[in-house]
């Protein structure tokens, strides 16, 4: 394995103990170590075990042991990069003939991936003010980005080939196209990756469900979904993929967290005592866009059948950023009068800032479940002392942090640059920026030499499942996945904590000590009719701490 340097890593120099003199030398020594060669027909024909009718891909390191292109050992069981829990299954340095040209955006040499930076005109502006440590210029985008792109390059075998990344200026706010607006510009970008040669588009954090359907429409690969529904996926398969899980999973969540552990119970997490000492009354509230309303009526019909009613349902409909204020006060307004003591959000990244400071305003203090959260929305509602009292009564699926140089963004750009991370902007986009881009290049080397949408795919669902210590939670595939999380935890808001990643007062510690529980069997350790052990209250009196993430020790 190669040497992994003080001087590379910083701040996790003592977990790394060999030194940068010692990786020149190592490198030029595994430079002459035979590379295993592999045809293009060797590499599809690889062994695994059929599943329903699926046989997974397998890298010829998955059953051989060498040496990768990057320079690491390599053999069954170990990833293509050591310091990760989540990079495909690792594969001795291949050689041999790629088939060239094997579809739009592959040459032999290159793959094209674009990225969107979609902040153009629309609610942007207001993004800015009010999340300007999330919302930067194109020149940091693009400077991360490529950052991230030239250095999986020279670790992830590609055959041959490289990504070759084009970022380019969007013609709408992806806002907007989050809530269901822009679809003709949102179809013009999509032209414009298409019109740059793209095989697939990483925009990620300015990625859209209009942008990723139009892409899918051009039949490039999309990376970075937002929360859609699963049904969407299947629909556009083999084109959709994310590392954001779908809205069916946070719905499905929601529903097995409401009937096992809050229904029939007081709202003992309520910031007014009236609404504490109450049985739980539900409310929802979700945009009435087509993606977010497959997942709500779905959510309404499992709690309906699970005998929880919910007192009031408003999918609400944005026609303009300045009517949204006014609808937000209605609303509170409704649900105070209704006496609901639990609001589950199942909102786009704007509402929730409006509709806590609508319910402050008016005196009301429920629970809240805000499913389909952004760290941007979070810091927004936290820089005003109204958004800090309700958010104080929050809770929502979201894995605890770890501090920010231990999360394996952090650990990768040391590697890729030699430095750390160093101011929080640099540190919120590269956390946005390289899950997606890992996925990425892993599911290109899991798909083989003969590169085309469908070895994609097939090559995204034969990859590795995460370590179970992952820093950014459980990932895991198989046949007809195509968002990475397997899981999530139950977290609650403790405005007095200081946040890993922030380092300002403010983060979400774990309920029920830590535990992770799986989408795949609806949260099935959680215990019916028990009180979640959050806030400190329902049982322990002490938040979770986890202890430091595990990164891997050198060889």
């Amino acid at each position: 394995m190669r040497g992994q340097s003080g001087g590379r890593l910083g701040a996790v120099a003592g977990r790394y103990g060999m030194l940068a003199v010692g990786v020149v030398a190592f490198v030029a020594l595994v430079a002459f170590v035979p590379s295993i060669r592999s045809t293009r027909t060797e590499y599809v024909q690889g062994g695994g075990l059929a599943v329903n009718g699926f046989v997974p891909y397998k890298t010829p390191g998955q059953q051989t042991a060498g040496t990768t292109v990057g320079g690491y050992s390599c053999g069954p069981g170990k990833r293509q990069v050591p310091w990760s829990q989540y990079a495909a299954a690792c594969m001795p340095a291949w050689h041999g003939e790629n088939g060239g040209p094997t579809s739009p955006g592959v040459t032999a040499t290159t793959i094209t991936v674009t990225a969107d930076f979609a902040m153009n005109g629309g609610y942007c502006p207001i993004l800015k003010s009010l999340e300007g440590q999330d919302v930067v210029g194109q020149s940091l985008f693009t400077k991360v980005m490529q950052t991230y792109v030239k250095f999986l390059n020279k670790e992830f075998d590609l055959y041959g080939r490289h990504v070759v990344l084009k970022v380019f200026t969007g013609k709408a706010c992806f806002a907007n196209e989050l809530m269901g607006q822009n679809q003709a510009e949102a179809t013009s970008d999509a032209e414009e990756a298409a019109s740059l040669g793209a095989f697939a588009d990483a925009s990620m954090l300015y990625s859209s469900p209009p942008y990723d359907t139009a892409l899918a429409q051009k039949k490039i690969i999309a990376m970075g979904g937002q929360f859609e529904p699963d049904s969407w996926y299947k629909q556009f398969q083999p084109y959709e993929y994310s590392t954001i899980g779908t809205c069916s999973q946070f719905f499905q969540a929601a529903v097995s967290i409401i009937s096992r552990s809050m229904a029939g119970m007081p709202a003992i997490f309520a910031g007014s005592p009236s609404l504490e000492a109450k049985k739980r009354t539900f409310g929802l509230i979700y945009p009435s866009i087509p993606e977010f309303h497959t997942c709500a009526t779905a959510a309404i019909a499992a709690l309906a059948k699970a005998g929880i009613p919910l007192a009031a349902q408003y999918g609400y409909s944005i026609a303009s950023l300045a009517a949204l204020p006014t609808e937000a006060s209605s609303i509170m307004a409704d649900f105070s009068k209704l006496g609901i003591t639990t609001v589950i959000c199942g909102c786009d990244p704007l509402t929730p800032m409006f509709l806590v400071q609508s319910a402050a305003s008016q005196n009301y203090y429920p629970e809240w479940i805000p499913l389909t959260l952004s760290n941007g929305t979070t810091r927004s509602i936290m820089s005003g002392t109204q958004g800090q009292a309700e958010w104080a009564h929050a809770l929502t699926l979201y894995v605890q942090e770890v501090p920010a140089s231990e999360m394996e963004y952090a650990v990768a750009w040391r590697f890729a640059t030699g430095h750390t991370l160093k101011s929080q902007i640099d540190t919120i986009q590269a956390e946005g920026i390289y899950p997606d881009l890992l996925l990425l290049f892993s599911a290109l080397q899991q798909a083989g030499p003969d590169l085309t949408p469908k070895t994609f795919e097939r090559g995204f669902w034969s990859l590795m499942n995460s370590n179970p210590d992952g820093t950014m939670g459980p990932w895991a595939y198989g046949p007809g996945v195509f968002v990475s999380p397997s899981g999530n935890q139950i977290s609650w808001w403790d405005e007095k904590a200081r946040g890993p990643v922030t380092g300002q007062a403010g983060a979400w510690i774990a309920c029920n000590h830590g535990q992770m529980y799986s989408y795949s069997n609806s949260f099935a350790g959680l215990p019916d009719h028990s009180q979640l052990d959050c806030f400190g209250r329902g049982g322990s009196d002490q938040p979770w701490v986890p202890p430091p993430s595990a990164l891997p020790k050198s060889e």
